[in-house]
Parts: C-alpha cells; sequence; structure tokens
C-alpha cells in the first residue's frame, strides 16, 4: 500500500501543505515514531506520547488535503502540542523536586541536640 502511494505520489506535483516530499516525510515520521517511541517506553511520559502523535498526523497531508481534514489537523496538532508543553512542564517541575528532595541532608535533630547537653 505504501509503495503504490509512493509511486502516486512520486508523479504527481508537489502538495502546497507539505515541506518535503513523499518519501523524506515518510521517513521523518517513522525516525519521530521510533524516536519518541523509544523515549515513551523507557520515561513512561504523556509528553512524549503526544509528539509522537503530533508527528505522524502531520502525515495525513500527504493523503488528504481537503479543508475539512485540514482544519483537524491544524486542532489537533495546537493541541497536542499544547498538552506535550503542559505535561513536559509538568514533569520537569516533578523531576527537579525529586532531585531537590534527594539531595537536602538529613536532618537528625535528638543528635545534634543531645551533643550540647551536659
Amino acid at each position: 500500500m505504501l509503495m503504490t502511494l509512493a509511486n502516486d505520489t512520486a508523479n504527481a506535483v508537489q502538495n502546497v501543505f507539505t515541506p518535503f516530499p513523499f518519501g523524506m516525510h515518510l521517513g521523518f515520521c517513522i525516525v519521530a515514531t521510533i524516536v519518541y517511541g523509544i523515549y515513551f517506553i523507557k520515561q513512561k511520559t504523556t509528553h512524549h506520547m503526544l509528539m509522537l502523535l503530533a508527528c505522524d498526523l502531520t502525515f495525513l497531508t500527504q493523503i488528504n488535503t481537503s479543508k475539512p481534514a485540514l482544519t483537524f489537523l491544524f486542532i489537533a496538532e495546537i493541541v497536542l502540542l499544547i498538552g506535550a508543553a503542559f505535561f513536559s512542564i509538568k514533569y520537569s517541575r516533578a523531576q527537579k523536586a525529586a532531585e531537590k528532595k534527594k539531595k537536602a541532608p538529613k536532618q537528625d535533630n535528638d543528635t545534634v541536640g543531645s551533643a550540647f547537653e551536659d
């Protein structure tokens, strides 16, 4: 199916909605899926899955360039990118809090207080 689609699009005029030819765009989507998929599997973070979906949804412009499809893509991309930014900030703050908690020295009030008692 991809080969047929690739042959059809190779002979067609370049789509004005995509900056890359079909083969390059397909390669970009495959690489993005692999990279963000690995990050999602390793870290189990929502923002990596949202970025994976956002990158792969751009391939819709290679298949369908109707106004409803492009409107759906525009809305979906905005929602996915805002969601990815939100969850990335949330994840970053959680990581900083965990790191700060780990670095904080453990205070033992009993040993310090009893050292000066005579």
